[in-house]
């Protein structure tokens, strides 16, 4: 009965599975683009786990997606729909770096998928160009583009985004078990004399502190973060916090994501 039952489990898993990369291949298959031709003539090709697979479906739909964002790279179909028109030829490598470093950053909060786009797309343009999509110089540009030890990079970012917790909530799995009673806010213990929010820019580090300069050019600090934060982050990363100022020095009352410099502003 155990087996029979498992046997009924995985051919309902395969057959969502195969569900989902009809539906992937129809997504990319509506846009007149040899983009996306290229995109579903790959993905046919690729002989990877099922998790990875689903992996390289969105980071190429998530590509065309980004090419999409451009006005006059799209068109409107008759229901009402844009899709991307441009090809291959409309683009070299600032297409390539601005979706890994700056559109996929922002749009899409996995870690996973961030680290992995590099790789992914590294395999598919040469295929793409194996297949004569576009000539050695586009292929040269594109690779160029492409960042290296990306993975490294994302790991970083997620580590201090996690420290960046820490400082308001010293307890996270409290959070998780709803004990917020062992949870004290620091904003709850002493109202603040100043608040400020939003996507802030570091520029400056000291061994414990940070200076930052929020979007419209206001200067902060210090801002205490910690030691083994200020180790982990750079001048030029970006951080996502509400602060407060205590007397003369600020702190994290609230934390988004960190940002690699040139992702957000």
């Amino acid at each position: 009965m155990k087996n029979y039952l498992e046997t009924g489990q995985i051919v309902k898993k395969l057959k969502r599975r195969e569900k989902e990369d009809l539906i992937m291949a129809y997504e990319l298959s509506k846009h007149p683009s040899n983009i996306a031709s290229s995109a579903v003539a790959y993905l046919k090709t690729i002989k990877v786990s099922e998790k990875s697979k689903r992996i390289y479906g969105e980071v190429l739909y998530f590509f065309i997606e980004s090419l999409c964002s451009d006005p006059s790279a799209v068109i409107e179909t008759e229901d009402g729909h844009y899709v991307l028109h441009n090809d291959w030829d409309a683009y070299y490598g600032g297409a390539v770096s601005g979706f890994i470093d700056w559109w996929l950053p922002r749009k899409v909060m996995d870690d996973t998928l961030q680290a992995r786009a590099p790789g992914v797309f590294r395999k598919w343009i040469k295929w793409c160009c194996q297949h004569n999509d576009f000539d050695e110089e586009h292929y040269n540009d594109y690779l160029e583009a492409l960042p290296r030890e990306k993975s490294r990079e994302v790991k970083r970012l997620q580590k201090a985004g996690d420290l960046l917790y820490l400082l308001h909530s010293p307890d996270p799995g409290a959070w998780m078990n709803n004990d917020y009673e062992k949870v004290v806010l620091i904003n709850h213990t002493r109202e603040p004399e100043e608040l400020d929010e939003g996507y802030m820019r570091i520029v400056q580090l000291t061994r414990d502190s940070a200076y930052l300069k929020n979007e419209d050019g206001t200067q902060r600090g210090p801002l205490l973060i910690g030691s083994e934060l200020a180790k982990l982050l750079n001048v030029g990363d970006v951080i996502n916090v509400v602060i407060g100022r205590y007397g003369k020095r600020w702190r994290v009352l609230e934390s988004g994501n960190v940002y690699a410099e040139g992702t957000i502003f």
